[in-house]
């Protein structure tokens, strides 16, 4: 056989290994591609981050008193940051942000080549390390629950370390006096910068400066000054711009959270295990590099990449494990680990593949060992297969959003959105405080929330928009002060796909008393179940008054109480009239609260003293279910019995009734 025939072969044998790992990569492009421009949250705080970005680049910042407005997440500020400054030219969106992520991970992708491939362009084994190491990431997208493509700050954070490690060896080695220093400190800057986008970068500042110390010593304090300057400079100039709120946030507020020591050990079982292949081959390539290195006297080819990689597994799954421990963490902690893991397993090919050279100078040997290595690692890409469909948004996801922004949009008054606060802004609102802020400054301590108390008992939100599982669970005072006033339909509820499966359910609307106020008493309030004492003519009016808007039928807001009256019993094709008990006109004036459809000839309020109709009311301007005050003058009238008639004689429209007050004054 020809020396050409065995390279086709070797091309064609580490090609066919390759391709299981390019199926993952071309599963995470279809997953990506189909949901970077959906225009709603992927995962429940990406809209928060964004207000974050929104702040910044208001000049209000981020690191403030918790208010009602804003409290931020604890983490560092680089990622919001950036996008604050990216959004002067392109606008601050969700495709902003998770672009970033999209151009980390093209940035990681390279960070691989030249880690693991370097100069030596033809050997494909070299190629495959890469392609099995890029797939091994890609098949735990599943796993991490689709978090490589948020607008959060992880991927850009994995980028920026990995990208920093993989440069330091050879900024610590190459140039010559100051321009040697100058390569190492922007490296120790890098990294530096990693720790104002996640805080775990500290421990990736840790091993940055144990590489230097390694591969040269003589820059370590180039390096320990650098990224102290950039690490504790930026975080006093931080600290002393926000009055100490910097730190309170990033470092108090966060470790006041709980720890969970169960987690944490499970921790290195759920990274080690997950993809057993990959643990075994950087367990074997270690041992194979260790002892070829000791034996032989030289380092094996591949070998410094592999044993860079595997140090950084083994700190990145420490990390991981401490974030997961961390409360209210998700899979997304083990990304460092699982990346670095992968970038190990990838570069033990050519590791492996050096050590049985260096002990038998035959290349079919040496490939057929880094190729079993390859096998185990590309059969477990094929085995971890996954439907990308599973985390890309539906048209009808889409709509449901548009639906609900619509819905927003028509609201009047202040709104507030907890889990969701960018949807506030696509509808034309202000954003205020995330839940996940308010859960992080009151979960077992004692932080005041300025303007919380005030807004909720003083009724600021004219609505309040809660998810499936929300801020209602956990606030008492909310559900003291508010209702659910609208189930959402299905039609305006968008999913999330990523982290916590919560989506919009519910629009709550202020409890407020039915108690008339000072200067007015209750004709009729219509807070009881049935219509007792009132005459029902046609099924419009059902059983009696409700406590929530009935199907087909808007949010009503502006009853008080518990319950109204509507003729909505049956849709708007339902007609029907409703006859009150005589009653006393004892004031000077009468005021109801009218909604529903604007066509005074068959949606009206009737008052009849003695057989006449003497006064009539209808839906004031454009209609709607927000229910707006009417007022008659009654006073020629006092001391005549009267009856209301509600009439609904439309079969295209209804009428809500809510709060027929008489005043003592005009």
């Amino acid at each position: 056989m020809t020396a050409d025939a065995k390279r086709l072969i070797q091309l064609a044998v580490w090609i066919v290994l390759a391709v299981p790992a390019i199926y993952q990569l071309a599963l995470l492009c279809t997953a990506i591609g189909g949901r970077v421009a959906y225009p709603y949250d992927l995962e429940w705080m990406e809209g928060g981050m964004l207000h974050h970005a929104l702040r910044i680049h208001q000049g209000r910042g981020i690191y403030t008193p918790p208010s009602i407005d804003f409290i931020p997440y604890l983490y560092t500020p680089l990622y919001p940051a950036l996008l604050a400054a990216l959004g002067k030219v392109f606008g601050i969106s969700y495709v902003l942000g998770r672009m970033v992520s999209v151009l980390s991970l093209v940035g990681i992708a390279v960070t691989a080549v030249v880690s693991i491939v370097g100069r030596r362009v033809r050997e494909p084994l070299l190629w495959t390390g890469v392609a099995l190491a890029l797939g091994l990431f890609a098949a735990i997208y599943p796993y991490v629950e689709g978090w490589y493509d948020l607008v959060r700050a992880d991927t850009l954070f994995l980028f920026m370390v990995t990208a920093a490690i993989a440069a330091l060896p050879r900024l610590a080695t190459t140039g010559d006096g100051l321009r040697g220093h100058a390569r190492v400190a922007a490296g120790a800057a890098i990294l530096a910068l990693a720790f104002f986008c996640k805080q775990t970068g500290i421990f990736y500042v840790g091993l940055g400066g144990a590489i230097v110390a390694v591969v040269n010593w003589r820059r370590a304090g180039t390096f320990v000054a650098v990224s102290g300057v950039i690490g504790l400079g930026g975080t006093a100039l931080m600290n002393a711009s926000t009055d100490g709120w910097y730190w309170t946030y990033v470092s108090k507020i966060h470790r006041a959270h709980d720890f969970n020591m169960d987690r944490f050990w499970k921790s290195f079982g759920n990274i080690l295990w997950h993809f057993p292949a990959l643990t075994i081959v950087v367990a074997i390539a270690l041992v194979a590099v260790t002892v070829t290195w000791l034996s032989k006297k030289q380092p094996p080819a591949g070998a410094r990449a592999f044993l860079l990689w595997s140090a950084t597994f083994a700190v990145s799954t420490v990390v991981g494990a401490i974030g997961w421990g961390t409360e209210f963490a998700h899979f997304n902690a083990y990304m460092p680990a699982f990346l670095h893991g992968a970038f190990a397993a990838g570069a033990a090919i050519p590791a492996l593949a050096g050590c049985a050279k260096l002990w038998r100078d035959d290349e079919l040997i040496s490939h057929g060992v880094a190729a079993l290595a390859a096998l185990a690692l590309a059969y477990t890409c094929y085995h971890a297969s996954w439907h990308p469909r599973a985390f890309v948004p539906t048209a009808g996801d889409v709509e449901s959003g548009d639906r609900l922004i619509h819905r927003l949009a028509a609201l009047d008054g202040d709104v507030w959105m907890p889990s969701h606060p960018w949807y506030l802004v696509l509808a034309g609102k202000t954003p205020h405080v995330h839940r996940m802020g308010i859960k992080d400054v009151t979960t077992r301590q004692t932080r005041t929330v300025v303007g919380l108390d005030d807004a909720i008992a003083k009724h600021q939100f004219s609505a309040i928009v809660m998810d499936d599982r929300d801020l209602y669970l956990e606030l008492p005072a909310l559900t003291a002060a508010y209702r659910p006033g609208l189930k959402l339909p299905e039609s305006e509820r968008p999913r999330v796909y990523t982290g916590a499966k919560i989506v919009p359910d519910t629009i709550w609307v202020p409890r407020k008393p039915a108690a008339p106020p000072s200067g007015a008493t209750a004709v009729f309030d219509f807070e009881g179940q049935t219509w007792s004492g009132w005459t029902r003519s046609g099924p419009a009016w059902g059983d009696g008054p409700v406590t929530e808007p009935l199907p087909g039928q808007d949010l009503v807001l502006g009853s008080s109480g518990q319950r109204f009256a509507t003729s909505m019993h049956g849709g708007d094709v339902a007609i029907g009239r409703m006859t009150s008990t005589a009653f006393p006109i004892t004031g000077a004036r009468m005021t109801l609260s009218l909604g529903g459809g604007t066509d005074a000839t068959k949606l009206r309020v009737e008052m009849w003293v003695e057989d006449r109709i003497v006064r009539t009311a209808s839906v004031p301007g454009t209609g709607g279910d927000t229910l707006q005050p009417v007022t008659w003058n009654v006073a020629e009238l006092a001391g005549k019995q009267a009856t209301l008639v509600l009439v609904d004689d439309s079969p295209t429209g209804h009428l809500d009734v809510d709060d027929v007050w008489m005043w003592a004054n005009p």
